[in-house]
């Protein structure tokens, strides 16, 4: 008698559009334990697996969309997904990703990394109306070789020094009004402030 796999697979065929395999063939992950598979009459195909090696899969050749929580009280965690030991990884090759809610938190134990070729915080078309950055040692500035060339802070009419701190003071107010953009300059590991031609340099 043979005890081969491809003798306890089992397929059960639900019409023309949707299967649901068992001890399936083997593939790059390992026998198939689980599959269930469904294509639409226009070939768009949704396919859900589990591999012999422990791999889980969901595919879809058009949009994923999950729902939840239409019924939970204001406050209520209505999505959550955990990864209990291992990396998170989202990735859209050919797009952004986009998270939206009414407040966000990134929060790291250890460390938090944004990095991109251009980084923006605040809203470019809507004035934010606040932006904090806090830490007991804050850098700005380019590392790598040839350094910074230059901080600009836009359309700011004054600096003002008090307490050991540098302002660098909005275009609004009852200030003089003197034209041009403020710009700091941090050199040496030392805090300091320069003026462009035509300002206050002592800042009062």
């Amino acid at each position: 008698m043979s005890n081969s796999k491809s003798e306890s697979r089992v397929l059960d065929v639900f019409g023309p559009n949707l299967v649901i395999e068992t001890n399936g063939p083997v593939g790059v992950a390992g026998p198939v334990a689980y599959q269930l598979y469904s294509v639409t009459d226009k070939g768009m195909k949704y396919q859900q697996a589990l591999h012999g090696s422990g791999l889980a899969t969901i595919e879809a050749d058009g949009t994923l969309e999950i729902q939840t929580g239409f019924k939970n009280k204001s406050g209520a965690i209505s999505y959550m997904a955990m990864a209990h030991k291992g990396d998170m990884c989202m990735t859209a090759e050919d797009g952004w990703i986009r998270l939206y809610g009414q407040n966000i938190v990134l929060e790291a134990a250890n460390e938090l990394v944004l990095e991109g070729a251009k980084i923006t915080l605040g809203n470019v078309d809507q004035t934010t109306d606040t932006t904090q950055i806090l830490g007991r040692r804050i850098e700005l500035g380019d590392s790598k070789k040839g350094g910074t060339s230059e901080i600009v802070v836009v359309r700011s009419k004054r600096i003002t020094r008090q307490g050991g701190n540098i302002f660098l003071k909005s275009p609004l107010g009852n200030m003089t009004t003197i034209a041009g953009i403020a710009q700091a300059a941090f050199i040496n590991g030392n805090v300091r402030a320069r003026t462009r031609r035509g300002e206050n340099p002592s800042g009062f």
